[in-house]
């Protein structure tokens, strides 16, 4: 199709889009992003009212359903990223429901004969006609290998990726008409980062990689299920996996009459959770129900692998100190922490995102663990981040979502359970283990080796400067002030400046001395003479100021 072929056709949908909205309540926002010019002519003078947000969120879903396979994948993108939209659409995006009808098996079976080369009963004993599931991209089905396994299949519906890149190509037209309407984000660049998702999504070559990589993880807990893949069978289009006997979460109303310990099946999962982000800087980020399955042996077993977060081991001390500052409500660290991992608040936004953290930390300060709720208490920052135009990393907007959602699934298993509970001991387990004290030292000696650099490079900016005055180009401004007060401050400064080398070179060598010799006592009297010194120092400065 030309160039021109294909705008005609993306106007005519977007204006097809444009109704569909307005049939489904959301005239306001199609007015807002000035996209009433495609209405049908009686509809254009119309006024339309903003809904109140939980109802737009609702329409927004039914809509995205309307529209389609696409739609619906980049609705399900983003209900995981809570700096995008307001938490109530968030949470509303998590029940879009991705089912289809079926196609025929015999469309299926023509599928993968076609990726593997070979007659479907040379590789299967048994296949199954009725599918498990049947969603916009794939369709899964139980089937038994030759060689006896129990296997899930799942098919990619032939003209899946056709269809998305059809719909991107229209949705990116669109993000070029509203772009101008939308400041405080970028909408090519978040279409670009979700079509990259898609595009995964579409190479089941890449679920079947973060499965080994999951079974890999936990292949030493016997409480966590991850199925083994199959690669000889497994293509871009066609995943084999072994079959997972179990309930999915979403399925159980009452998972105690399994005959399980819910609760100890619940603080497992939690655990399992911290142990993905903070010791293997991978973890699962679509935890919800649907996609957690009990087996009868009470084990906890995760589907769907499309979706997943990684973290860099600097960025999991980050998180780790992070989740510290929360359970101990310190907001200016949580801040600090916030600001360490890349997330991008707004300078004007962030007195007012400091006080609004610390509310919501005070509001919870006192309170028995029992009394906090992360789902609330997620909610709360997911609306302040979304507020203040909080820009957060993909992978950490994905992690803040999850967990939120985890407490949700824990308490599915448990009503009465409380992940602070879990949190709170695991964190601070893991920084003495995996952050010891010894860290601290590195990091006053990596300061040390910066003011060092610094100190080095003062000769070249001197002679800069010089050369500035050489060339007339150094203007100063001064004014006037009493000589002594001149002289005096200058002494303050340069005594500052002594005592921090003198103290740094006292820091080092301990620190050299203690690594080499390694004595305990010498720790302790090391830290001591340093602290001396410092209160030394501290109280001659005090006396010489009163003079």
């Amino acid at each position: 199709m030309t160039t021109v072929g294909r705008h005609k056709r993306n106007v005519r949908r977007i204006a097809r889009i444009v109704e569909i909205a307005v049939r489904h309540g959301l005239g306001y926002f199609v007015q807002t992003l000035e996209l009433g010019n495609l209405l049908p002519t009686p509809m254009r003078q119309e006024q339309f009212k903003r809904l109140p947000s939980e109802v737009a969120a609702r329409n927004i879903r039914q809509m995205l359903e309307e529209l389609g396979p696409t739609f619906i994948k980049i609705g399900q993108l983003l209900s995981i990223r809570p700096d995008l939209v307001p938490p109530d659409l968030v949470f509303e995006l998590e029940r879009l429901q991705d089912t289809v009808a079926p196609l025929t098996v015999d469309v299926i079976k023509q599928q993968i004969e076609g990726e593997l080369s070979r007659p479907l009963d040379a590789v299967f004993a048994r296949f199954d006609d009725e599918p498990l599931g049947s969603a916009s991209i794939g369709q899964v089905h139980r089937a038994q290998l030759k060689d006896g396994p129990e296997v899930v299949v799942k098919v990619q519906r032939p003209a899946a990726e056709s269809t998305v890149d059809a719909d991107l190509d229209l949705l990116r037209a669109l993000a070029y008409r509203v772009r101008d309407r939308v400041k405080w984000i970028d909408v090519i660049d978040v279409l670009d980062e979700f079509s990259d998702s898609l595009h995964r999504e579409l190479d089941y070559r890449v679920e079947a990689h973060h499965i080994d990589r999951f079974r890999h993880n936990f292949r030493d807990d016997p409480l966590i299920k991850i199925p083994l893949v199959y690669w000889p069978l497994t293509t871009r289009r066609i995943l084999v996996m072994e079959y997972v006997e179990g309930s999915k979460l979403s399925d159980l109303a009452t998972p105690e009459s399994l005959g399980i310990d819910t609760y100890a099946l619940a603080e497992h999962g939690a655990e399992a959770f911290m142990r993905q982000v903070l010791e293997f800087g991978f973890f699962h980020g679509d935890l919800h129900p649907a996609n957690i399955l009990v087996t009868p042996d009470g084990r906890i077993g995760y589907l769907d692998f499309g979706i997943v977060g990684t973290v860099s081991e600097e960025n999991k001390r980050i998180i780790t100190h992070m989740l510290i500052a929360i359970l101990r409500q310190d907001s200016d660290a949580v801040v600090r922490e916030a600001a360490n991992l890349g997330v991008t608040i707004p300078p004007d936004r962030l007195p007012a995102m400091r006080a609004e953290l610390r509310e919501i930390l005070f509001r919870y300060y006192g309170r028995s663990l029992e009394q906090i709720r992360i789902e609330i208490l997620g909610r709360e920052f997911l609306a302040m981040l979304y507020r203040n135009h909080v820009r957060i990393p993909k992978d950490f907007a994905l992690l803040a979502k999850a967990l939120v959602t985890l407490e949700g699934v824990a308490k599915h298993l448990y009503p009465e359970f409380n992940i602070v509970e879990v949190a709170r001991p695991y964190a601070t387990k893991l920084v003495r283990e995996k952050y010891p004290a010894a860290e601290g030292i590195q990091q006053v000696l990596d300061e040390i080796k910066r003011d060092f650099v610094y100190l080095a490079e003062m000769p070249k900016h001197l002679h800069d400067v010089l050369g500035m005055v050489r060339a007339g180009q150094l203007t100063v401004k001064s004014r006037d002030m009493e000589r002594d007060r001149l002289e005096q401050r200058i002494d303050i400064a340069a005594s500052r400046v002594s005592f921090s080398i003198v103290l740094a070179a006292v820091i080092v060598a301990m620190a050299v001395i203690v690594s080499i010799v390694r004595i305990r006592w010498m720790e302790t009297a090391g830290f001591v003479s340093v602290l001396a010194l410092a209160m030394v120092w501290v109280a001659v400065m005090v006396m010489r100021r009163r003079r």
